[in-house]
């Protein structure tokens, strides 16, 4: 039976990385896929779940180095989302997440968001005696420029409005290829959005890639080509995740993809041109 991804941790050299379940959304094949057939997906019925729907994780990470405790995206927070027939979304398990680790919100002292999403930023926000405040009240709020600019329209800011209201007096811009930390690149990944980011975590010749959205299902490793529904520009976004392939099938290097389901942690090899996921051992 598919599942969403269960909290775990790995680590890479000194560093320390988290996923921690926030919950989970549910898609139909055609809204998500919809250029795929029914035989499209014959070989991949071990990734549906009874209904024949789509799972996908949801959640944030946390990455401990020596001097930082950081938090990458935020999860969807309390609440769920539901479009009849085609999605629902469920989040609220961050901070019993968070807390399993062994952190508060006072102890992260970094946040960056890959882009701004609901699923991805809206956990940001607090609700404390009937006002709204963000959780995490010792961090500084990092995103990349052309991200933020994107949110210049009341279009774009829609489903994410508080969560970039509380933003605005608090968020650091930053360009592609910034050290978040020493051992943290921002890596630009259009696509899904003009502005998304990814993360590159190195320690000596290890590497670890937080994808962000650069693929909403496990499908798209060996089918980049596929169409989603979210990506905003669809050319681009190929382009994207067959340049992130190359990279994941490169020694000693493991990708972590927020929306896949069993497991977010895996690493990519190919053969005769076909890209697969391997769900890291423990």
């Amino acid at each position: 039976m598919i599942t969403t991804a269960r909290q775990r941790q790995m680590t890479l050299g000194s560093i320390r990385i988290t996923n921690l379940p926030d919950g989970y959304a549910l898609f139909n094949i055609p809204f998500l896929f919809p250029e795929t057939t029914p035989a499209d997906w014959e070989p991949y019925q071990h990734l549906l779940n009874q209904d024949k729907q789509i799972v996908a994780s949801i959640g944030a990470y946390v990455i401990q180095t020596s001097g930082h405790t950081i938090v990458a995206d935020a999860g969807f927070g309390p609440g769920q989302y539901v479009d009849e027939g085609n999605m629902e979304l469920h989040g609220g398990e961050l901070l019993a997440s968070l807390q399993k680790a062994g952190l508060t919100p006072a102890d992260i002292d970094l946040v960056f968001i890959t882009h701004l999403h609901p699923d991805h930023v809206n956990g940001i926000i607090q609700q404390a005696n009937g006002e709204q405040g963000v959780l995490y009240p010792n961090a500084r709020f990092l995103l990349r420029r052309s991200e933020w600019q994107r949110m210049a329209t009341q279009a774009e800011r829609y489903g994410v409005e508080e969560a970039v209201r509380l933003l605005e007096p608090r968020v650091e811009l930053i360009e592609e290829n910034t050290l978040l930390v020493p051992e943290i690149t921002v890596l630009a990944t259009p696509g899904h959005v003009s502005g998304h980011a990814s993360l590159l975590i190195e320690a000596g010749e290890q590497r670890v890639i937080l994808l962000g959205d650069v693929f909403h299902n496990n499908v798209q490793v060996e089918h980049p080509e596929w169409r989603n529904v979210f990506d905003r520009d669809h050319e681009q976004a190929v382009k994207t995740r067959l340049h992130i392939l190359e990279e994941l099938a490169k020694p000693a290097t493991i990708g972590i993809a927020s929306h896949f389901a069993t497991d977010v942690f895996g690493r990519v090899t190919v053969a005769q041109g076909k890209y697969q996921w391997h769900t890291l051992a423990e």
